[in-house]
């Protein structure tokens, strides 16, 4: 165990001492909806409450909203699905085969952000961001503590606590570390991950405050991938480690790679708001109880965050094969090659609203203008050669027109434009909109469309290490997406349809060079769930059909599918919840996008066709009081067919292996 594992257990069990349990039934792991989109969540109380002698004696309460958000969003107390959800990629996204190392989406995405970005966006489905920030209500201090242990050494812990100082005024952190050694030489991971948010609500409810920190570190060791895989079947290499792999300088007995990719970032954010409109007093029936309201008709909003990220990539042993792509080198035993990309952007941003309607239905309108410095730094690493520094300033308008259901059966729409018309990145724009509607006893339907033009990442137009640099000049990229999506709770049926049109899309070959394919092409991707409950047993099925243009240089699987079984097992007359289940994961097969350690990004390919067997896994959850757990056995189609799962080329799926995990929460 690392020693940050250590200091997050000092941390659990110091805040565990101030607590006495209480049965709760919420988790922090995910909302309700995000875990079971046909689960309704119960109505949250707990903003009524005034008085400060309501609030001690109201039953405890917790609910939490996201950033740019009044809907409000409930925590996840299911068993069904409890071993998904703790600290996995979604379930169409791939990994190199070990816990926490870079992964890509199967279902085709790409950036539609306006402005400028370093790039590296291998380690995003890990990250903590201001979008996925909760800002939490509650009624009473809440701590969750999750740990799972998995085979080779894998380890994952996270704490998290929060409570309301008043309440108006709420405070949460959340740490979550986790190290794996693999099953294959040298490539170790680990991550260190957490956030600290406040938000803020005056008496008079007009001022209002946010503010969040969040921190993100990952390094992963690179070992290049097998050097065949026909190794996997071969007796000889049962036990993993011992297969060859592209960067084994060290040979077998190395327990750390010479080459590694390692990536940090922080972010801090401040918002204020001050607002003016209608106030009034509401007394009871018999003029006992006072409480206050405020419904905003105009306000004025600042918002400032600083945002730094680190990317580097080390080869402490060059090989010269290895970088033929950049140029033919003679490499020394003592040279390590270096690559060290900052990238800190300063945004400042300012605007005026107005609300119209009432409180319930309250349209919101938006209009403001900000700020924005970039600042990108490669670090040099040559005698008497300076750092490669470069400074952008750019001005861009946004504005907001909106209402969200807060109530069943209303209508939500949203409509956001931002535009950047001064600076480097003058000409790249966002304009999206959705229209959603939730129907009593029926379900929902979503429609939205979004349109954006954005500048390429700087690491594909620029990438330098202390012995080589790559320059490339490209056009923006633009992206147009319809989308739909028809959710009805009676079939328990969750169907989505998307169109994306991409033109200048940029991507990098396998020559291991940046390239931009000018000729607009589209993505069709359909996807679908189903759940069938009959008894104690339930069926969840689901499935994603999509389709590029041919010519386009993307390769998708065009089937993808995913079945779980599970039984609810009547342990101790039903005082003990329980579920046992098997579950199905299989994908037609496509030419797989390959890696590259020296950009730590996925590259196309067409040479490699991935055809792999159904991926089984077999799990038991159950649940005593306020304690979740699960234990959980992956890759269990290894039993009958010898050869791992291929991820990428060159990067197999791990062994049969078993994870074990919990959750406990503790409330005061």
């Amino acid at each position: 165990m690392t020693l940050r594992l250590y200091v997050s257990l000092l941390l659990f069990f110091a805040c565990s001492l101030s607590y006495t349990p209480l049965r709760a039934q919420i988790s922090p792991t995910t909302s309700t909806a995000e875990a079971n989109p046909f689960a309704q969540a119960a109505k949250d109380t707990a903003l009524q409450k005034k008085k400060n002698t309501d609030w001690d004696e109201a039953p405890a309460r917790i609910q939490y909203t996201y950033y740019n958000s009044e809907v409000p969003h409930y925590f996840d107390s299911s068993l069904l699905f409890f071993h998904r959800n703790q600290y996995t990629q979604p379930v169409w996204y791939k990994d190199l085969g070990n816990w926490g190392t870079t992964a890509r989406n199967l279902m085709f995405t790409t950036n539609t952000r306006p402005g400028m970005y370093l790039g590296y966006n291998g380690w995003d489905v890990y990250k903590y961001t201001i979008d996925s920030l909760p800002f939490i209500h509650t009624t009473r201090p809440y701590t969750s503590f999750s740990f799972m242990l998995g085979s080779k050494q894998l380890q994952w812990v996270e704490l998290m606590h929060t409570q309301n100082i008043n309440p108006r005024w709420n405070f949460t952190f959340k740490l979550a570390n986790n190290v794996s050694d693999g099953f294959f030489n040298l490539q170790r991971t680990s991550g260190f991950n957490g956030f600290f948010s406040t938000n803020y609500k005056s008496q008079n409810e007009r001022l209002r405050t946010k503010f969040g920190i969040i921190f993100n570190n990952f390094k992963q060791d690179e070992n290049g991938g097998i050097r065949n895989d026909s190794f996997l079947t071969e007796p000889l290499y049962r036990n993993r480690i011992s297969i060859p792999v592209r960067f084994d300088n060290q040979g077998i007995a190395a327990t750390r790679s010479d080459v590694y990719n390692r990536q940090r970032n922080n972010l801090f954010f401040l918002e204020n708001s001050y607002a003016w409109g209608k106030k009034d007093s509401i007394y009871n029936n018999d003029s006992t109880k006072v409480t206050y309201s405020f419904t905003p008709r105009f306000s004025i909003k600042h918002v400032i965050s600083l945002d730094h990220t680190r990317h580097q990539f080390i080869d402490g042993s060059p090989d010269s094969v290895n970088y033929l792509y950049a140029g033919n080198f003679s490499f020394k035993v003592s040279d390590t090659l270096k690559s060290i990309q900052n990238w800190t952007s300063l945004d400042n941003k300012f605007s005026l609203n107005t609300f119209l309607g009432k409180d319930s239905q309250q349209v919101k309108i938006e209009a403001g203008i900000g700020y924005r410095k970039d600042f990108f730094r490669t670090i040099a690493y040559i005698p008497n050669i300076k750092d490669s520094l470069f400074n952008f300033d750019n001005v861009y308008l946004f504005g907001q027109i909106g209402k969200e259901a807060l109530k069943p059966e209303q209508w939500t729409y949203l409509a956001n434009a931002s535009f950047f018309f001064l600076g480097q990145s003058a000409g790249n724009l966002n304009v999206s909109g959705t229209l959603s509607k939730r129907f009593l006893n029926l379900g929902q339907i979503t429609l939205g469309a979004m349109q954006s033009i954005n500048d390429p990442a700087y690491y594909t137009q620029k990438f330098r290490t202390n012995f080589f640099e790559l320059n490339n000049s490209f056009d923006k990229q633009t992206t147009t997406k319809v989308y739909g999506r028809l959710l009805i709770d009676r079939w328990k049926l969750d169907v989505n349809l998307s169109n994306q049109l991409i033109s200048n899309y940029i991507f990098l070959n396998s020559d291991q060079h940046f390239e931009q394919y000018s000729p607009a092409f589209s993505i069709l991707q359909l996807s679908a769930r189903k759940r069938f409950t009959f008894g104690a047993f339930d069926l969840d099925n689901e499935a994603v059909w999509q389709q590029a243009t041919n010519n386009a240089p993307v390769h998708v699987p065009v089937l993808m599918l995913r079945h779980q079984l599970a039984y609810k097992l009547p342990i101790f007359k039903g005082r003990l919840d329980a579920y046992l289940g098997l579950e199905g994961r299989y994908h037609t097969a496509y030419y797989a996008d390959g890696y590259s350690p020296f950009y730590n990004q996925f590259y196309y390919q067409d040479n490699i066709l991935i055809n792999n067997r159904p991926e089984l896994s077999a799990f038991f959850n159950f649940k005593v009081k306020r304690l979740r757990a699960f234990v959980t056995g992956d890759q269990l189609q290894q039993l009958f067919w010898t050869k791992n799962v291929m991820q990428a080329p060159g990067y197999p799926a791990p062994n049969v292996y078993l994870r074990l995990g919990f959750n406990w929460v503790m409330m005061n």
